[in-house]
């Protein structure tokens, strides 16, 4: 069962000294994703991952295209709230009310999915105790560690209990342990309470480790989707470091 479609989504921007260069962000992306499956988007920065998945989740509109979320074929600035309700994104460089703090940043996000507040206070507290933030409860946004302000976007993103998280760049610029913690925590979430998760990346390893599927996007373009296997064997590689460079310097 799929429960993302896309068929040929275009989206173009304009930049540069009075806007009047054109950039073609997506060229027409066409992909299914299944219910319950990791499905990760591999590529260069710039590639358009970050742009497909906030078009996903309604933060930005595409200019052409069809897409259908759980079932409901979006159209235009159509995107109605109760699917929003049911998905959630966590970014790689958080940008959280920087005066709250840990417990009153999750309160906030919690009252903005209109949770209701007789089970607000014990979720806030599972989802700290889970994400190991006990210790910094009260601590502000601001005073928190790189790796911590990560955690407390990734806790933000579960608030609502969502079927479809998006997950953009989660571990980047994180270091190595904080990261690892990330993916098992990813894993976990995926297993025990079968979220659809979706993320982007430019680390072969951690698409590797993760994803069932990846779709290698350069260019606004999918050049290259499948298991981790046949991405390698249709780019004749021997591993996903020398796919990536094989895929990533393909000309059509």
């Amino acid at each position: 069962m799929f429960i993302i479609e896309a068929s040929d989504v275009k989206k173009t921007y304009t930049s540069g000294f009075l806007k009047r260069r054109r950039v073609e962000a997506l060229k027409g992306i066409t992909l299914s994703i299944e219910k319950g499956e990791i499905f990760g988007f591999l590529g260069p920065n710039g590639a358009g991952k970050s742009t497909f998945l906030n078009i996903l989740m309604g933060l930005l509109l595409p200019d052409s295209g069809e897409i259908s979320i759980l079932g409901n074929r979006l159209r235009g600035s159509d995107y109605p709230m109760k699917l929003k309700k049911r998905m959630n994104m966590c970014s790689g460089n958080p940008n959280l009310p920087w005066c709250l703090t840990v417990r009153e940043n999750l309160r906030f996000y919690a009252m903005l999915y209109d949770i209701a507040s007789r089970t607000r206070e014990k979720r806030i507290s599972g989802i700290i105790e889970e994400m190991g933030l006990s210790k910094y409860a009260d601590t502000r946004f601001d005073e928190l560690s790189t790796g911590n302000k990560q955690k407390l976007s990734l806790a933000k993103s579960l608030i609502n209990e969502p079927e479809i998280l998006l997950l953009d760049e989660p571990t980047i610029g994180l270091d190595p342990d904080i990261s690892q913690k990330i993916r098992v925590y990813i894993k976990k979430l995926h297993k025990e309470k079968g979220v659809t998760v979706i993320l982007t990346t430019h680390y072969m390893k951690e698409a590797e480790g993760l994803c069932g599927r990846i779709a290698f996007i350069n260019n606004g373009e999918i050049k290259a989707q499948g298991t981790t296997d046949e991405l390698q064997q249709a780019a004749s590689a021997a591993n996903m470091e020398e796919m990536f460079i094989e895929l990533a310097n393909k000309q059509d």
